[in-house]
């Protein structure tokens, strides 16, 4: 079965942490993203796991803890995705995100 992320993706300045380990950021959409698996020992295909993103909102860096579903590890292409188990408050702040992007012409 093939996984497509269903939002638009960008190359955003978003800075992505699991377990710690800072992970290059490939894409970024409203309903997840995809990174480099670097050295990290990858977590399974289809785990629940917490993710850190810092956004830089207003000159400064929001963090934001979230759940985010493994959706593909590919240790051939270096690649991994996570969708986002999003909650209400992550919703209204993505979006404001995208709004702050779009002004300074990224997306």
């Amino acid at each position: 079965m093939s996984v497509t992320r269903q939002h638009a993706r960008h190359k955003l300045p978003v800075q992505v942490f699991y377990n710690k380990q800072h992970l290059k950021l490939i894409d970024f959409s409203l309903g997840g993203t995809g990174v480099e698996i670097g050295t990290i020992d990858p977590p399974e295909k289809d785990a629940k796991i917490r993710l850190i993103l810092i956004f830089p909102v207003s000159e400064k860096n929001v963090g934001w803890e979230i759940t985010a579903k493994v959706v593909r590890v590919d240790s051939e292409k270096n690649f991994m995705a996570f969708e986002f188990v999003e909650d209400d408050d992550f919703k209204k702040f993505s979006l404001a995100f995208y709004d702050e992007m779009r002004k300074k012409g990224l997306i």
